[in-house]
């Protein structure tokens, strides 16, 4: 029988800063949702085969929650009664309360009936509601984000099957409900750690992205045969040691008895798996791309798998054993099973392509699916939990093709193949683009660098604020790869991290913290035509014709009318800058500077002047406007600032640039 393995990450980085404000409440929201769902799902079947990954930033905030020692605005904002809350917590209630997905508005009409009614801005965005209608949005808000086996507990059964028009005693039901999650999750990952065939494991403490840690070069080999951007230095292995020792003391004083891990965004490379090996880890779970890489050659053809996907491996020299995640399973549940309107359906599909899998190999292959523990169930039709049971009951009843086993049990029974080398990369595209390269992910990993080296020369013990802002998601959330209305938040605890950080040193935090990190952007689409004549380059719209093609970006009406136009050839980016007078007059007393940041974080900056351009690659003419010619590809998009002395020339926002097409397919001689 072919070994089967499920890894399920849980995660939250640490929203909660030095002075014991929780800045963002998802930890204690989801802690009645989907990480309770899928440790329900085991816990009521018996699922055999389930490994938990357990971040110990998600553990300490719950214990945190659990223990009353946290400030929440936003908690005490859906918990304070209707009647007692402040203007200010009416708008805090009002500003988080829509950040749901479209599955939890569609599950709740009167939701999304007073989603509807939200203003897009405005000084009062609560003004819009009145005392029935926030006392909803509280109740609700909870509901939405609570899991499936929520709306089954008999604490919450009857409000979940009413979901309107909740009395100020349903309100006090819905608060003792979730006051009681953190600590009922934890007892429940405690009792489901010790059931048959199921495994707790863990990642560093705030979940880094271990090899940028140890050394940001690493980005060279990841990217290889490929260039790599630019980095910042960052070389501090002795940080990668302390964030693994410390998650691993946390999640064993709290017992849990963890012997393997989930690195970080599947994030290695030789040098960490050192790390593992040094402090007794015994196994690692990774991306099927990273042994594709390391064997350097593919892995999968006419729609099958190799073999050597589903074997435990091993690094030559000191290594735990790694297994590689199938990409495709484990993907499927995360995006596709979602979709199926019947989950019981959608999860025998997914047990019969698995016994498909297992028919092709041996008792000594394993098939590990790993995967997100929290984020898919909020996307499923019934919450998760009817997916969860009714997989892990068909398993249990399944032919003799598969045995759902713990990874630790596979990792000591099976005799591991050796890598002769390990590809350095994560789970996305097999390299480290979505936390470093990008120019605002740069700035942020400079930043940090600066301020350890400090710490360091200080000489005082390492705070314990640069463990939490050394975490992966700080970064995922800058540039423009994860867009979400709260980035500028998290930009913002990223920053109060390293604040903390500098004072627990007894370093004075440097203003450059006070700057944000995370600009406005906007995506804009870029004709891109190689039949179109390029513009003539004399700083004067001569004809309309140069720029007809062109998409226009202007500025909002309460500042100088400003305008910039932009179209691209096969490989130069046209681009027209116009303002509320002579460009000429403009630059006499400011520079005007671009700056063209390429997707592979390669950055090209030109100051524009009256007697040309700063960098011989590109052309440019200067005179009632400035007309631009830039070297870039188009294929690869890429983010666009304008400045004038220094500030934003349209509005705070980078241009995110979009290419597309414009030019018609040749037609076909001879018809007709």
């Amino acid at each position: 029988m072919t070994r089967l393995s499920f890894l399920w990450h849980l995660h939250q980085p640490s929203y909660r800063t030095a002075d014991g404000t929780s800045h963002a409440p998802w930890t204690v929201l989801h802690a009645g949702g989907s990480y309770r769902t899928l440790a329900s799902a085991i816990h009521e079947t018996g699922g055999r085969g389930q490994v938990l990954n357990i971040v110990p930033t998600l553990l300490d905030q719950l214990l945190a929650y659990r223990d009353g020692s946290v400030h929440d605005p936003v908690l005490e904002a859906i918990t304070t009664r209707v009647k007692d809350l402040d203007d200010a917590q009416r708008e805090t209630l009002v500003e988080w309360a829509f950040h749901v997905t479209p599955r939890q508005l569609e599950r709740y009409p009167r939701l999304a009936e007073l989603a509807a009614r939200r203003p897009a801005r405005g000084p009062r965005l609560s003004a819009a509601f009145g005392p029935g209608d926030l006392r909803d949005l509280q109740v609700l808000f909870v509901l939405a984000q609570a899991g499936e086996q929520a709306w089954r507990d008999e604490r919450l059964a009857d409000l979940a099957a009413r979901a309107r028009g909740f009395s100020a005693a349903d309100h006090d039901q819905m608060v003792a409900w979730l006051a009681a999650q953190p600590g009922e999750l934890i007892d429940l990952w405690h009792r489901v750690g010790t059931q048959q065939c199921v495994e707790i494991a863990t990642s560093p403490f705030a979940h880094p992205i271990l090899p940028l840690l140890i050394d940001t070069s690493v980005v060279e080999e990841s990217w290889a045969p490929d260039p790599a951007p630019k980095v910042p230095a960052f070389r501090h292995p002795d940080d990668a040691a302390w964030q693994l020792s410390e998650g691993l003391a946390m999640m064993r004083a709290n017992g849990f008895d963890v012997r393997g891990c989930w690195p970080p965004e599947g994030s290695v490379s030789a040098e960490a798996l050192r790390v593992y090996a040094d402090a007794g880890v015994a196994w690692l779970v990774t991306d099927e791309g990273i042994l594709e890489r390391s064997l350097s050659h593919r892995l999968r053809a006419d729609g099958r798998a190799a073999a050597e996907l589903y074997r435990p491996w091993t690094l030559a020299g000191s290594s735990p054993v790694l297994f590689f995640r199938d990409r495709e399973l484990s993907d499927a549940i995360g995006f596709r099973y979602g979709r199926w309107d019947d989950e019981a359906q959608a999860a025998r599909a997914l047990v019969a392509d698995l016994e498909a899998v297992a028919r092709t190999l041996t008792d000594d292959d394993v098939i590990v699916l790993a995967l997100d523990g929290e984020n898919p169930w909020l996307h499923y039709p019934d919450g998760g939990g009817p997916f969860l049971r009714e997989l892990m009951m068909v398993l249990a009843e399944a032919d003799n093709s598969l045995r759902p086993e713990t990874l630790g049990a596979t990792a000591d029974a099976l005799q591991p193949a050796v890598l002769e080398r390990l590809h350095p990369g994560s789970w996305i595209n097999s390299v480290f683009a979505t936390w470093i390269g990008h120019p605002e992910k740069c700035a942020a990993w400079q930043l940090l660098a600066d301020i350890r080296d400090a710490i360091a020369a200080a000489a005082t013990p390492n705070p314990s604020s640069l463990l939490v802002a050394e975490a992966s998601d700080w970064f995922w959330w800058l540039g423009d790869d994860n867009p979400t209305e709260l980035a500028p938040l998290y930009d913002e605890i990223f920053r109060r991290h390293l604040a903390d950080a500098c004072t627990q040193a007894g370093l004075q935090p440097p203003a450059v913290l006070q700057r944000p990190l995370k600009a406005l952007s906007r995506r804009i689409t870029v004709p891109v035509s190689s039949s179109w004549p390029a513009p003539v380059l004399d700083g004067r719209v001569a004809s309309y014709f140069e720029w007809c093609l062109a998409t226009r970006v202007e500025t909002k009406r309460d500042r100088p009318e400003r305008t910039i136009a932009l179209w691209s050839g096969p490989d130069r980016l046209y681009l027209l800058v116009e303002a509320e007078r002579a460009l000429t007059q403009l630059v006499d007393g400011a520079a005007l500077t671009i700056r063209l940041s390429s997707a592979g974080g390669r950055e090209l900056e030109v100051t524009v002047a009256r007697d040309g351009c700063s960098d011989p690659a590109v052309a440019c003419a200067l005179g009632r406007v400035a007309e631009i010619s830039l070297p870039w590809s188009p294929a690869s998009g890429a983010r666009l600032e304008v400045l004038l002395g220094g500030g934003p020339f349209l509005d705070d926002e980078v241009l995110v640039l979009e290419p597309i097409g414009v030019d018609e397919p040749p037609t076909a001689a001879g018809k007709g």
